[in-house]
């Protein structure tokens, strides 16, 4: 069975990144549909891509850090293989 968690879900969708890749891909369909703009589509696409990259980099290292900040907290054995299991869905 899958475990969803909608209250995960809405808080990702509500974070800083996923508000500028949907602002990026409305700004961009919106000059390529309407505007017709291929040249600031491009544009658009070329200022939002770095940003939102950043706020990948920094959401990954924020995560690899949060799991070496538990491993060097967790000292009993019981800790150790739940920090194994739990890392294998921390990417």
């Amino acid at each position: 069975m899958v475990n969803i968690n909608l209250k995960q879900i809405g808080l990702q969708l509500c974070t800083c990144t996923w508000v500028e890749i949907m602002t990026g891909v409305g700004i961009t369909l919106y000059l390529l549909l309407v505007m017709h703009s291929h040249l600031l589509a491009v544009l658009t696409m070329g200022l939002f891509a770095p940003l939102i990259g950043f706020h990948f980099i920094i959401t990954r290292i924020s995560k690899k850090e949060e799991a070496r900040e538990q491993q060097e907290q967790c000292s009993s054995s019981e800790c150790r293989r739940k920090l194994k299991y739990d890392s294998h869905f921390v990417k």
